[in-house]
């Protein structure tokens, strides 16, 4: 039977054995404060070579509503975030990550804008990223700066916890395979007038284990950058492509 939810959580897992349980109680408390959300949570496991899955297949024990993704091999993040986006019910869909650098005591804010109708597309924003290492603090800045130079934009964090209305997500088509998967979302999002709200967020740093993120997948996300952005500027661009 499909039931109609308000909000779906969509959590890629790739390698986060000792994280993934923490992000999933922190996550159902939230929703157990939170009823009348009607919320549903999806985890796509993507194919992690530790013991993530078997980390995961006994935390949703507590949660049996969670839905499951399983990935035999390794298929990336972007992909694992679409597949998360193609099962979605809700009216409105959030990423939150499997790494415990989000504070998921900072859904609300994500979520009671879209409810309200203030917002179609809610950005996390990181002020302090205390956490980074002073190499990736300057790599992240880097990539904003020249992302907001080439679509005009005033974008203050593009790649952290946000959240989308459903209707959005349907009606454009991602096409990025790299990191530059939600930079394109909020383009298109700006593109097509949809509403966009940028609310505080705290980064946390890991727990366990390190980011993923190097230069070569930094560099690939901003190869997408430049192809996007010669398409964007061309006559037969689309948003909705």
């Amino acid at each position: 039977m499909n039931q109609n939810f308000s909000i779906s959580f969509i959590t890629p897992v790739f390698n986060e054995e000792y994280n993934i349980p923490n992000v999933l109680r922190d996550l159902h408390e939230i929703l157990d404060k939170n009823p009348h959300w009607n919320a549903e949570v999806i985890v796509i496991e993507d194919g992690s070579n530790d013991n993530t899955r078997n980390s995961l297949l006994e935390a949703i024990k507590k949660y049996p509503k969670t839905q499951l993704i399983l990935h035999d091999k390794n298929q990336g993040y972007t992909c694992s975030l679409k597949d998360g986006m193609a099962i979605a019910k809700g009216q409105y869909l959030m990423y939150v990550g499997a790494d415990e650098e989000f504070d998921c005591s900072e859904i609300p804010s994500f979520v009671e804008p879209m409810l309200r109708g203030e917002a179609d597309v809610v950005l996390g924003v990181r002020w302090q990223r205390n956490a980074y290492k002073l190499f990736r603090f300057f790599l992240s800045v880097i990539y904003i700066f020249l992302l907001n130079y080439l679509f005009k934009l005033r974008i203050n964090d593009y790649n952290w916890s946000q959240a989308w209305s459903k209707e959005l997500i349907n009606k454009i088509q991602i096409r990025s395979k790299s990191l530059f998967v939600l930079p394109e979302i909020i383009i298109k999002a700006h593109d097509l007038k949809y509403k966009i709200k940028e609310v505080p967020s705290n980064h946390r740093g890991r727990h366990w284990g390190k980011s993923s993120v190097n230069m070569g997948i930094m560099g690939f996300a901003f190869r997408e950058a430049i192809e996007f952005w010669l398409i964007r500027k061309s006559k037969k661009y689309d948003p909705l492509k």
